[in-house]
Order: structure tokens, then sequence, then C-alpha cells
């Protein structure tokens, strides 16, 4: 996948409560638009404790459950996060997760996120769950984004993103949408999808005995090293008893 962002800090605020993450191993991309005193700090949060529910499950998930494992590893990030933080910010995210042939993608609150593909326009997509197909890109925004996105202005820079295979276009979008809305915190990411994203996604086979082997703590040796003690152990108890059986057989 091929990847394309940018981030710039709005007027209103001293410093930006956007927080982008992208893992390529992974297949992973966040925009975490956090807001509130506490925001910046919960968005960054949120972001990484996704990855790593998502790094720790990628193993065992099936294609046909990405979208909600994803659902599932926001909840759980917002759930698991410090209370000096939800009560003083919230977050809205707008995220895609490729894996094992499914593209995972959705959005909440102001975030938006839309689909197209080489040459098409836009859908906007609250969540999908679709196969991989090369070619499609992907555009994920913060609220300040998404507020610029409905201004006639925008529209040529934005329709120009699917039709040009390079880099200019998202540089042109990128220009106008920070002039055209000065607000709050302004950020994108734009992900053309490859032929290597059709097998993203760990092998389930594989992978499947060690996930649990690590969920369990339990190491291949340790079975065994514990068969090869025994044995030992017992060889060691023939050797002292053969002398005391063969006084009692004479």
């Amino acid at each position: 996948m091929q990847v394309q962002s940018f981030s710039q800090t709005g007027s209103i605020r001293d410093d930006n409560q956007d927080y982008l993450l992208v893992d390529p191993d992974l297949r992973l991309a966040i925009i975490a638009d956090g807001q509130g005193a506490a925001g910046k700090a919960l968005a960054e949060h949120t972001a990484r404790a996704i990855r790593q529910r998502l790094r720790e499950i990628a193993p065992v998930t099936g294609g046909d459950e990405n979208l909600h494992r994803l659902h599932e590893a926001y909840d759980l990030a917002i759930a698991a996060a410090p209370p000096e933080l939800i009560n003083s910010g919230f977050c809205d995210i707008a995220a895609v997760w490729i894996t094992r042939g499914i593209t995972a993608a959705f959005a909440t609150g102001t975030c938006r996120l839309l689909a197209a593909l080489p040459g098409q326009h836009w859908l906007e997509q609250r969540e999908s769950a679709t196969p991989v197909e090369t070619g499609t890109i992907l555009l994920l925004v913060s609220e300040g984004a998404a507020a610029a996105l409905s201004a006639q202005q925008l529209q040529p820079a934005l329709n120009g993103i699917p039709a040009d295979t390079g880099t200019e276009s998202f540089k042109a979008f990128e220009q106008q949408t920070t002039a055209v809305y000065d607000g709050d915190d302004c950020s994108a990411i734009l992900l053309r999808l490859d032929p290597t994203d059709l097998t993203a996604g760990i092998p389930h086979e594989i992978e499947l005995f060690e996930h649990y082997n690590r969920a369990w703590s339990f190491k291949l040796w340790q079975p065994l090293s514990l068969a090869a003690a025994a044995g030992l152990a017992t060889l060691a108890a023939a050797r002292k008893l053969k002398p005391l059986i063969d006084r009692i057989k004479s």
C-alpha cells in the first residue's frame, strides 16, 4: 500500500490534537482526532492501543471478522484509557486495516472516510468490509479536513486524486484544504492499494499454535525439557533399583 499524509495545526489552539499512525507491516492506518483538554494524549493512546491489540490478534483473525476486531480494538482502547484522559477528553477515529484479502474500515463522529477506484467518484463510508481490489484509493480525514470537504473550491483538488497515480494531486489537495479551512486541526491519510495488499496477513495455520503459546506464556521447549528430565530420572531410578532386584531374585 502506498501512503501519503499531512497534518496541520489549526488556528484555534496551540498544539495539534490529531494523531496519525501508519503501520505498513500490519497494513493499518489511523487518524485519531482528540478533543478536549486531554485530547492530544487520548488520541495518541487510542491509536497506539488499537495497533497493539491488532498485532496480538492478527495471527488468529480471519478475513470475515476483521471489521468486528477493528471496532473491538477501538472500544478496548477507549475502555483502557486512564481516567484523567477520559474525564477531560474524547477521541474520534478513521481507521483502515487490510488483512487476509479484506479491507476493513470505519469512521466515528466527525472523522470521515472516502473510497474510490481510479477514475471514479468518491463514495463516503461510515464502515465497510470489502475484498481488496488493487487500485482502490482510501482517504481518511479528521474533523478539520472533513469541514473543508464541503467547500466548493476544494472539489477540483479532491476529484483530481482518483485520476492521478502520482503524488501531485494529493499535494494540491493538502494546499487547498489548509487554505479553505483554518479552524480545527486538519489531517488526512491517503492510501492506494497495490498487489501486495492482496496477500497481506500472517498465515493462520502457521501462527495459530504460536499465538496461544504466547497467550499462555507456555514455551514449546518446556514440555520437551520436562519429558527429557522425567526420562533421565526414570533411568537413574532403574539403575539404583537393579542391585536390589537382583538380590531379591537370588
